[in-house]
């Protein structure tokens, strides 16, 4: 999970003195079914959780045990029916750990340099093999790396990858609305907005199925915080969903730093500054430098089983009730990292032990309804969120009830710890109806929901509702917004930044003494409103027209690990 800088984010000031001169409707029922939720019950799960004896809620380790066990012995108190149809509150979820060393070495013109490791490249995914090696890989420049018939778009036609190493621009192309501005096409890509034909999982997704070697993604590390945090990441432990084959050629997925894909195509006589601009044009073609590499991955590999906890609130028609509404939360943190000096556990107590803490005070909520929704609703604390969507995405594969039944995911990654906000926001607007539900939730709290997008669109690829989206089940992403009730107008901004500069997945990410919880309760009454409003609609919520899920290519493309897009 990430925040991105909200000072983009701007609220009408009439919409905004409506919004806090509105009052909440405390007498419709919906509202006052959410006002079980405590911010003080939010804290209380968030302290054991973030605490160092469940050493950062490693999927794999002592710590997932302790977590695991605390999900559901919560949702058991609460009433909850257990959500696997085998009569327990868990899922099973295999997955590979691995600790990998991938080499890279170019060759051209009798030349051969070595790319180093992590200071040039950082693998995403690697062969899930303890030792995997391939010579003389024919090395290509793909533009894009995007195949997206919707938009006539082709970086592979007449392209053969077969045994190669592929080398793509992050990002997707853009052209000129042509109307003498600076905007953007919004026809083409979206414009200024990102696609999921922009997103790292699709371009490996769609190289692993060419039969390539190995496929780099070009990152500038200047411009964006995500090397660093595969930097990072490459000090610990992968994971991957254990395959059923482990035959692809590809050996490793991953992101290559600017400067040293300059030298790559420096090598081999190429300017790469001339291939980047020509990568977005629509006649470009993609190229095949006269340069070959090795390379070799090494792993240590263990199989281990995680666990998704999952618990249900059965719905009160019968007609509807084998129709489900979804919300998760990532219960899985980042472990401890021995070769720390100090404090070696990262906690993760805004991500995502308050995302997974506010879902529980919903489902306590959703429990204590005299007559329950008409459809009824799973909770699913995921595993494996940081390593890559993994327990979201086995659900999505291996669904406990059928996703022709799933209505709508409400997936929850981070808490507002800060306050309450007079606004709510939505990362993925525009993508689907749940727009408007939770519009219509928020007004039902007297608060405003912005109905705008609130970065490039890179966050709604960064969290478990991805997976849910994926395959076609409608999905939000909702958080607070930027107006703190009570506070100036940057406070928000200060506020996340801060986190984000100080605490994002670092072991300082612990319990605060200035928190203050009333914000996370209000968030969670928010969605436990937007949540009656799916359950008891007559219409299910839908993709609107322009949204690329749903459609066969990208909901089947781009099947391996993921790591967020906005790290």
């Amino acid at each position: 999970m990430t925040r991105a800088p909200q000072s983009s984010w701007r609220v009408g000031l009439a919409a905004l003195a409506i919004a806090l001169a509105l009052p909440a409707k405390a007498d419709d029922p919906r509202v006052a079914a959410s006002a079980v939720i405590e911010g003080e019950n939010i804290l209380a799960h968030i302290r054991p959780l973030a605490s160092d004896e469940f050493e950062g809620r490693a999927p794999g380790t002592r710590g997932e045990v302790l977590t695991t066990r605390y999900l559901a012995s919560q949702f058991q108190s609460f009433g909850l029916k257990p959500g696997n149809p085998d009569g327990t509150y868990f899922q099973d979820v295999p997955l590979v750990g691995y600790r990998t060393v991938p080499q890279i070495r170019i060759s051209a013109g009798g030349t051969r340099i070595a790319l180093r490791y992590p200071e040039d490249f950082v693998h995403d995914f690697p062969a899930l093999r303890a030792s995997a090696r391939i010579f003389g890989a024919g090395v290509v420049f793909a533009g894009y790396g995007i195949v997206a018939p919707a938009y006539g778009w082709d970086d592979y036609r007449n392209l053969d990858v077969r045994n190669k190493l592929v080398i793509v621009m992050s990002g997707e192309p853009s052209r000129a609305r042509g109307d003498g501005s600076a905007a953007l096409d919004p026809a083409f890509f979206k414009g200024d907005q990102r696609t999921w034909y922009s997103t790292r999982e699709f371009k490996f997704g769609v190289a692993a199925a060419k039969g390539a070697a190995g496929i780099l993604v070009v990152t500038d590390p200047a411009k964006a915080k995500t090397y660093s945090l595969f930097q990072g990441f490459a000090k610990l432990e992968g994971a991957a969903l254990k395959p059923a084959r482990n035959d692809s050629p590809t050996l490793i997925s991953g992101l290559i730093t600017l400067d040293a894909a300059r030298r790559v195509m420096r090598l081999a006589g190429v300017d790469f500054d001339v291939l980047q601009a020509a990568a977005a044009t629509s006649d470009f073609h993609a190229l095949q430098p006269n340069a070959r590499a090795d390379i070799r991955v090494t792993s240590r590999i263990r199989r281990f089983v995680s666990r998704n906890v999952v618990a249900r609130v059965e719905g009160s028609d019968a007609a509807q009730r084998d129709e489900y509404l979804v919300y998760s939360a990532h219960w899985d943190h980042l472990g401890r990292d021995d070769t720390l000096v100090g404090d070696q556990i990262y906690n993760g107590a805004v991500d995502n032990a308050a995302g997974t803490a506010q879902m529980l005070e919903i489902a306590r909520a959703f429990a204590a309804m005299p007559r329950k929704p008409r459809r009824s609703i799973l909770f699913i604390a995921t595993t494996a969120e940081e390593k890559g969507y993994l327990g979201a995405r086995h659900y999505a594969q291996h669904p406990l009830y059928p996703l022709d039944r799933t209505v709508a995911n409400i997936n929850i990654d981070g808490g507002n710890l800060w306050g309450v906000t007079s606004d709510v926001v939505e990362a993925g607007v525009a993508l689907s109806t749940l727009d408007e539900v939770l519009r219509d939730a928020a007004r039902l709290q007297g608060r405003t929901f912005v109905e705008e997008a609130i970065d490039d669109g890179g966050m709604y690829f960064a969290s478990d509702q991805i997976e849910f989206a994926k395959v076609g089940v409608p999905a939000a992403f909702p958080f607070n917004g930027t107006q703190y009730v009570g506070r100036p107008k940057d406070y928000g901004e200060s506020k996340w930044s801060e986190f984000s500069r100080n605490d994002y997945h670092k072991v300082s990410d612990e319990p605060k003494a200035d928190w203050d919880t009333s914000g996370a309760e209000a968030d969670a009454k928010w969605l436990m409103i937007a949540g009656v409003l799916v359950a008891d609609a007559e219409q299910r919520p839908e993709w609107k027209a322009g949204s690329e899920f749903g459609r066969r290519e990208t909901a089947s493309a781009g099947t391996r690990r993921a790591s967020p897009n906005s790290r």
